[in-house]
């Protein structure tokens, strides 16, 4: 019998050659798609780091310019450091022009301050007041200053005749810090009333001062002008008696005949 003959099974391709391509050009998209967003993200970074530092740089040569100018400004303002003894009123003009050239390089809250201080010596309280409303606004975080900015404002706005205005910025200075300030109010205000004609009233704000605040740098003031008055009302009911003559008491005249 002739011998049968197998035929040997045809081996299987697990995969296909262009599925093999298809599938290696899939994955090395995929890894030139993460380079590409990687390098997207380190130059984004890269530019965001460089306006930082540049941003920075500008921002210190920039305060040291404004800060250079302040201090020029200020030798001026105090007559102190100049080459030759000035006219006050001269001497405060150039103080004005070195604060405001400071100001516009770039704002702090010192050059501000000083910049409404000398509108203020030089008695333009419009301006003054500008500057300081100005202060209060962009530095209402800078609690050492603050205070003073609103005792300035307060009396720049008494100057100017704006009475409402500075009543209500003294309230301000009375509610910060839980009304650590409220005995300088109180004396602003008592002097105003004082100021105004009206005793009683600046009397009643004096004797809040020392009474509720004795510790304070105003009670010895405040307390003063309340003695004084009361020492007058008392000399002018002395003087109320008929025929001008003091009373004696009786054991001023025991023993004399």
């Amino acid at each position: 019998m002739p011998k049968v003959i197998k035929k040997k099974p045809a081996r299987k391709k697990s995969v296909e050659e262009s599925e093999v391509k298809s599938a290696a050009l899939q994955a090395l998209d995929k890894i030139k798609e993460r380079q590409r967003h990687f390098i997207i993200g380190v130059s984004v970074i890269a530019a965001v780091v460089a306006l930082f530092l540049g941003t920075s740089l500008y921002s210190t040569s920039q305060y040291k310019k404004a800060s250079s100018l302040e201090r020029e400004a200020s030798n001026f303002y105090y007559g102190e450091n100049i080459v030759a003894a000035l006219p006050e009123k001269e001497r405060l003009n150039k103080a004005l022009e070195l604060f405001t050239r400071s100001t516009e390089v770039k704002v702090t809250p010192t050059n501000l301050f000083y910049l409404g201080n000398t509108h203020f010596k030089l008695k333009d309280y419009e301006n003054a007041i500008n500057a300081y409303n100005r202060f209060t606004k962009r530095f209402s975080s800078e609690k050492a200053i603050l205070p003073l900015v609103y005792q300035k404002l307060t009396s720049a706005y008494f100057k100017a005749g704006n009475t409402e205005a500075a009543l209500e910025t003294l309230g301000r200075l009375a509610t910060m810090e839980g009304g650590i300030f409220k005995d300088t109010a109180l004396l602003y205000e008592a002097r105003y009333l004082e100021g105004a004609g009206k005793k009683e009233a600046s009397l009643d704000k004096y004797r809040e001062i020392f009474t509720q605040f004795p510790s304070s740098p105003w009670a010895a003031e405040a307390n003063a002008k309340v003695s004084s008055e009361e020492v007058k009302k008392a000399g002018d009911k002395t003087a109320a008696v008929p025929g001008g003559e003091t009373e004696q008491k009786p054991e001023d005249t025991a023993g004399t005949k």
